[in-house]
Order: structure tokens, then sequence, then C-alpha cells
């Protein structure tokens, strides 16, 4: 096996401290130092530093590395091999749509993939071959004893961020959606909705429903998308036009009942290094949002932790969303 174990006084060293609460309480937000020593096929794996929550990926091309966060806090690194040249990996931000314990590719003749988890068209993380560079056709190979931890903790609409340079993370409380603040009877609406909602697990073959929330400065929409279909599109107001909102990420964590802030992930995509996400940055983006209020009801009818919420300039067209596809937000390099 290629996996690296370090030692729990090394480990916690080489851990950056920063203190996120979730779903499930207070939960240290130390990471898995990025270990850019790790070798083809290497990889590390400690799911016990956070045994439940949603689940993130988030896959760095320069770096041919994949990150691995459950309950905004790293469980997981590993090396991998993303497309070669003529056949790139896409990136931006997606949802697995399927998983097959094992997927045979009929495109090309039948080539066993283990562990495939889709997340657009025919591109899928899944165990490969690992030779140190990208070699894929368009898929990211993942060792196989990674692949298969990975594949047992995803849920239906498990984000999977894929980007050129190395994303930040950070966690982020807020009351409401993150949208705006809310008075007290809104909130009090929008705990009874959340508040105990589960992951949106596959039992059985069977997918439940899986949320995420697209905002397009471009079209100055909201959309709300429940299995890749949209089901809301609103008119949404955008204070300050002339300047862009830029790219943001925000993973839902849970809601703390105690304090009546919804505890979210924020992802700072490409950001080329792994600190923390400045959080009044991200708050000052979604602050400028106003949504309806028959909007903001539906959303929070059909949230659930682990839902994907976007802010993107560009608009929404096929390339950013291809029905089953589930494409939530193209690079806009891509």
């Amino acid at each position: 096996m290629n996996t690296i174990r370090q030692t729990r006084r090394g480990f916690l060293a080489a851990a950056a401290g920063t203190l996120a609460i979730g779903l499930y309480g207070p939960v240290s937000a130390q990471t898995i130092a990025a270990d850019t020593s790790l070798k083809p096929g290497q990889w590390l794996w400690y799911p016990e530093r956070s045994l439940y929550g949603p689940v993130t990926v988030i896959v760095s091309l320069s770096d041919q590395l994949a990150f691995v966060y459950r309950n905004g806090v790293r469980i997981g690194v590993t090396t991998i091999s993303s497309g070669r040249s003529g056949f790139d990996t896409p990136t931006g931000v997606f949802t697995v749509f399927q998983k097959e314990k094992l997927h045979l590719s009929k495109k090309y003749n039948n080539a066993p993939m283990p562990d495939s988890q889709f997340f657009f068209g025919g591109a899928a993380l899944h165990a490969g071959g690992l030779p140190g560079y990208p070699s894929s056709h368009g898929c990211v190979h993942l060792p196989t004893g990674f692949a298969a931890q990975l594949f047992d903790i995803t849920h239906n609409g498990t984000p999977v961020i894929v980007t050129n340079e190395r994303s930040g993370i950070g966690g982020l409380s807020h009351a409401g959606l993150v949208l705006s603040e809310t008075d007290l009877k809104q909130i009090e609406k929008l705990t009874g909705h959340v508040a105990g909602k589960k992951l949106p697990v596959n039992k059985a073959g069977k997918k439940e429903a899986s949320f995420s929330i697209l905002v397009s400065e471009a079209d100055a929409t909201l959309y709300g998308m429940k299995n890749g279909e949209i089901i809301i599109q609103s008119s949404i107001g955008i204070a300050n036009p002339n300047r862009s909102l830029g790219s943001h990420v925000f993973i839902l964590q849970g809601f703390d009942s105690d304090r009546k802030t919804f505890d979210w992930l924020a992802v700072g995509m490409g950001t080329g290094h792994e600190d923390s996400v400045q959080q009044q940055r991200e708050l000052a983006a979604t602050s400028r949002l106003t949504i309806p209020p028959d909007t903001y009801a539906m959303i929070a009818e059909n949230l659930h932790p682990g839902s994907a919420f976007m802010v993107t300039d560009l608009p929404a067209h096929p390339d950013t969303r291809t029905g089953t596809d589930f494409v939530i937000m193209r690079d806009r390099r891509s």
C-alpha cells in the first residue's frame, strides 16, 4: 500500500488550526498539511478527524493533488493523474451525479473504472494509473485504496471543485442563507426546514434529492437545482451592479440552533494557497444580493446539509450547466 501515515505529534504539528462550528458540534478545522513530497500513488487518510458531515472534494491540477474535507475538516489528501493534453479535465464547480462501484468504459474498450464518481459527462473520480503527470482521458485518477475510501463516504450531490491552482478553505457562520440578514420570523421559518435534515445519501441504488443554488450576476438571476433540474428561477437585485461579484462557493455544513446561524464551508477558488478564505470578502459579495421573499422560502424548503451555493459573474448558459451533467459553474479559463 502506498499510504503514508504521520505520527500523531508530527501530524498535529503540521496542521493549521482555526475553529469551525458545524452541524455536529465544535470541531477542529486543522488541516492535513499539503505534503508536496507525496510520490505518485501515495495518499494520506484520516477519517477519524471528522466522522460525520458533508463531504467536499477539491482537485488542484497544477499540483496533481486532491483534498477531501468532511464537515469542514480535511480528512485526506492524495496524488492524482488528470487529463493529458487534448483531454483536459474540466475545471469549475460540479457535483457527483452518478456513482458506480465498477464502471466499464464503453468509449475505451470496456476499460475498468473502479469506484467511479461522475461529475461531468464522462469525467469521473476513479481508481486509475498514477505515473506522476496528467495521463488520463479527462478523468481524475486516484490510488485504488483512496478511491475505495472516498466512494464510501460521498453522497449524491457531493461538490467536486476542480481548479488549475490550489484553493483555500475557511469556515463561515451567518444568519440566513449567507445571502442577507433576515428578521427573526424568517430565521425561525428557515430553521424549521433545515434543522434535523440529513445528507442526501444513496440507498439501495436510489438517490435522495440533492439541491444546489447558482446566482448569475450576468443574468441577475438565481437558479435552484434539484438533481440537475431547475426548480427555481428568480430575478434578483444586485447592489452596485457595475462592480463584479466574482466567483464564490459555499457548502452548507449545518445549522447552529443555539446561535441561530448557518455554518458554511467557503472555498476560495484557485487562490494559489490554502489559507482560510477572506470571510469579510465573501460576506461582502453575498450581502449585495436581494432575494424575493417567496424565492427565499422555496430555497429554505429544499436546503439541506451538503447543499452548494455558488455565485458567479458569468451567465448561466449551457456551458455553465448542462442537464443531468449538472455543471454548476465553469472556470472562466477553461
